[in-house]
């Protein structure tokens, strides 16, 4: 069929395919190190601001109801204060629900 020549050529295309796919799963290799080592510090930033997400959630209507207060007519600080304690018990339980929902990331 083939000639000792063409196996030998053949076996030496062989031994080049093999080398180079091993050199590419090195630099496969070091490129996944060099992607895991710069997204080691934004893993640790991704699980503090997940605990953070449901105080946030807390916050937005509180910083809603703050703006609004402002448009209207000026009433009384405690007046304020007494309006403002209405709302903490309802978005608290909100809160209390959502940081249920949300995975820790531990």
């Amino acid at each position: 069929m083939f000639g000792t020549k063409a196996l030998d050529e053949l076996h030496h295309q062989k031994e080049v395919l093999l080398l180079e796919s091993t050199l590419n799963r090195l630099k496969l290799q070091a490129e996944l190190q060099n992607l895991r080592s710069f997204a080691n510090p934004l893993g640790g930033l991704t699980g503090k601001t997940q605990g953070v997400f449901p105080l946030l959630l807390l916050l937005a209507p509180i910083a809603g109801f703050l703006a609004f207060r402002r448009f209207r007519r000026p009433d009384s600080f405690p007046g304020r204060i007494v309006s403002l304690a209405k709302l903490i018990l309802p978005l608290y339980q909100l809160w209390r629900r959502f940081s249920s929902t949300v995975p820790s990331g531990k």
